[in-house]
C-alpha cells in the first residue's frame, strides 16, 4: 500500500460538509474503490451513493450530528462469511484514506442513519453495520457532535505506547525485536473508533514457535470493525499482511 503515516495521522472525522457536489472524477475514483472491495472480498457488497441524503434526513436536525451529508459509502456485508465485519472495517478504512488523500472529509457512522433509506438493494441475509459519510469539508460550520468529539479527543490523548499490551520491559524488548513496531503503534493510535473507544492493541506472542505481533480488542464481538480498521492502518505503513481474527498475527515482508 502507498499511504504514509503522516497521511493517516492527519485524518480526522468530519461531520459538517459543504453542499458542493463532488467532481465526476472523484465519484469515479470512489466507485472504483468500492468495486475493488467487492471483487476481492467475499461477503462484502460496498456501494458508493453520491448525491443522496435520504439516510441522514432527520438525524441532522434532531441530534446536531451531521450537516449536508450528501454522499456516503454503504458498507453491506453477508455476516455468514468469516470475519465479514472485520474485513468490512479494513476495506472501509482504505476507502476513507483514499478519500482523505483526495481532499475529502469522512466519518464512520454506525447508528445515526436510516438503513431503510440507503439507496442500494440489500438482500434479506445482508446487513449494513455502518456507512461512511464523505464529502467536501465545511470549514466554516461545525456540528454540535463535532465540537463534543473534538473536546473528547483532546481530553483523551493517548501515546503509541498505550496501544501495546505489555509492561515496559516487554515494550522495550518488542521495539528492539520489531523495529517497525513504533510506526505500527502510531498507525493504530490514529485509527478512527466509535466514541474514541480506541479498543485495539498490539502485543507479542508465539505463533507456531515464532514471535509475532498480534492484534486484539477489549471486546471481540463489539469491536470487530475497529479491529479491521486498525489492521488496515498498520498494513498501510508497514509492508506485510495480517491474518483475520482476534489475536491473529502480522507477517511483515
Amino acid at each position: 500500500m502507498d499511504f504514509s503515516l503522516a497521511l493517516l495521522e492527519s485524518r480526522h472525522s468530519v461531520r459538517s460538509f459543504a453542499p458542493t457536489p463532488l467532481d465526476r472524477s472523484i465519484i469515479n475514483m470512489l466507485n472504483s474503490e468500492a468495486t475493488y472491495t467487492n471483487s476481492h472480498e467475499a461477503g462484502l457488497n460496498f456501494r458508493f451513493c453520491p448525491d443522496d441524503n435520504a439516510p441522514f434526513r432527520g438525524f441532522a436536525r434532531s441530534y446536531g450530528m451531521f450537516r449536508n451529508v450528501n454522499n456516503y459509502l454503504a458498507c453491506i456485508i453477508d455476516p455468514t462469511f468469516d470475519h465479514a465485519l472485520e474485513r468490512a472495517g479494513f476495506c472501509a478504512q482504505r476507502f476513507v484514506i483514499r478519500a482523505h488523500a483526495a481532499g475529502l472529509g469522512t466519518c464512520f457512522v454506525g447508528g445515526t442513519f436510516s438503513r431503510a433509506h440507503v439507496n442500494t438493494p440489500v438482500e434479506v441475509y445482508e446487513k449494513i453495520p455502518f456507512v461512511v459519510a464523505c464529502g467536501i469539508p465545511d470549514v466554516e460550520h461545525t456540528t454540535l457532535m463535532a465540537r463534543l468529539s473534538s473536546r473528547m479527543a483532546h481530553r483523551k490523548v493517548r501515546a503509541p505506547r498505550d496501544f501495546f499490551d505489555g509492561n515496559d520491559a516487554e515494550y522495550q524488548a518488542a521495539l528492539s525485536r520489531f523495529p517497525w513496531l513504533d510506526s505500527a503503534l502510531r498507525a493504530v493510535a490514529s485509527a478512527p473508533s466509535a466514541l474514541n473507544a480506541m479498543p485495539v492493541s498490539l502485543k507479542v506472542t508465539q505463533v507456531d514457535g515464532v514471535e509475532r505481533i498480534v492484534a486484539s480488542t477489549s471486546n471481540p464481538d463489539k469491536y470487530a470493525a475497529e479491529l479491521g480498521i486498525a489492521k488496515f492502518n498498520v498494513q498501510a505503513v508497514v509492508p506485510g499482511f495480517w491474518n483475520w481474527g482476534e489475536n491473529a498475527p502480522f507477517f511483515p515482508d
